[in-house]
C-alpha cells in the first residue's frame, strides 16, 4: 500500500470509528430492546421478572440507542472529538467495571470477552479522539 493511501485512511479513522461504534451501540440497543432476556442466561440468570426485563430494555435499549444517536448528531455538527468521547468513554467504563468484577467477584469468561471487546472499541474511539485533538480532522 502506498504511503499516500495509508495517510488518507488515517485521516478518516475518526469518522470510521464514530460510525462503527455508533452502529455497535445501536445494534445492541435494538437487539436487547426487542429481546431483553437474550443475555440473561449468559450471566447466570435462570428466571427473569418483568421489572428486570424493563430495566434491561431501559438501559441496553434506551441508553445505548441514545449514545448512538448522540454520536451521529455530534458528527453531523462537526464535533468529532465529542462524538468519539461519547462513544468511547462508556465502553472504557464498562470494561473497567467488568475487570474489577473479575477480580472481586470471580472469573467469568463472558465478562472477560465483553471487556476485551469494550476495550478494543474504547481504544478505537480514544485513538480517533487523540487524532482529532491534534488536528487530524476528517474533511
Amino acid at each position: 500500500m502506498k504511503f499516500a493511501a495509508i495517510c488518507e485512511m488515517k485521516n478518516h479513522l475518526p469518522t470510521v470509528a464514530i460510525f462503527i461504534t455508533a452502529a455497535s451501540w445501536a445494534g445492541f440497543a435494538v437487539w436487547l430492546g426487542l429481546n431483553p432476556g437474550a443475555l440473561l442466561p449468559a450471566f447466570g440468570v435462570q428466571e427473569s421478572t418483568p421489572q428486570m426485563l424493563t430495566e434491561v430494555r431501559a438501559f441496553y435499549g434506551g441508553v445505548e440507542m441514545a449514545i448512538a444517536v448522540a454520536m451521529v448528531v455530534l458528527w453531523r455538527r462537526g464535533d468529532l472529538f465529542a462524538a468519539l468521547l461519547v462513544g468511547g468513554l462508556p465502553l472504557l467504563g464498562s470494561a473497567s467495571g467488568r475487570l474489577i468484577g473479575l477480580v472481586v467477584d470471580g472469573f467469568s469468561g463472558v465478562h472477560l470477552g465483553f471487556a476485551g471487546l469494550e476495550l478494543v472499541g474504547a481504544a478505537f474511539c480514544l485513538a480517533g479522539a487523540k487524532m482529532v485533538s491534534r488536528g487530524g480532522r476528517d474533511d
